[in-house]
This record gives C-alpha cells, structure tokens and sequence, in this order.
C-alpha cells in the first residue's frame, strides 16, 4: 500500500492502459534509459507525470533498491513511498513521455 496519502484508488483508472503498462515495465526493469533522460535536462532520476499537474522523479538508487520513493522535481520534497511500481501507478503517477 501507498504509504503517503489516502487517494490510492482515486487515480487507478486515471492515465491510459498503456501508460500504465509503459510505467510498470520502465520501473520493474530499472530501465537505465528512463533513469538517464529527462525531458528537462536535469537527470535526477526516471522522470514521472502526477494526474494533478506535479512532476517528479524516482531515482536510480531507490529503484534499485525497490524502494520507490517519489521526490517532486523542483524542491526534491518526498512526495511519496510505494512498495511497488502498481502503486506508484495506482497512485497517480506515469513515467513521463
């Protein structure tokens, strides 16, 4: 379950099948691409769409480590802990495109 927050549910039919698909494949591969680009320069880590306009990032090291924590791309506030990457789905979020 998603450790920061009750709106879990609220987004899981939010963003497109295949978003979803792409998302959880990017983070359960650790995709080294992902993790190495971001659409604005500043590779801080796999860059990631939320519904609600925020952007943000999970970086390489948590990924590795399976520990997905979504940081918020401007003030590297923690934004969320998820133990998965269904959740990190379920909860808003998208690899960005």
């Amino acid at each position: 379950m998603v450790r920061n927050g009750d709106l879990l549910v609220a987004y899981v039919e939010a963003w497109s099948l295949e978003q979803k698909k792409r998302t959880i494949d990017v983070l359960e591969r650790v995709d080294i691409v992902a993790f190495a680009f971001s659409p604005d320069g500043a590779k801080k880590g796999c860059p990631l769409n939320h519904l609600d306009g925020r952007k943000g990032y999970i970086t390489i090291d948590d990924a590795l480590a399976r520990t997905l924590r979504v940081f918020d791309e401007d003030t590297d506030e923690l934004l969320g802990t998820y133990d998965s990457s269904d959740e990190v789905v379920a909860g808003g979020w998208k690899v960005s495109t």
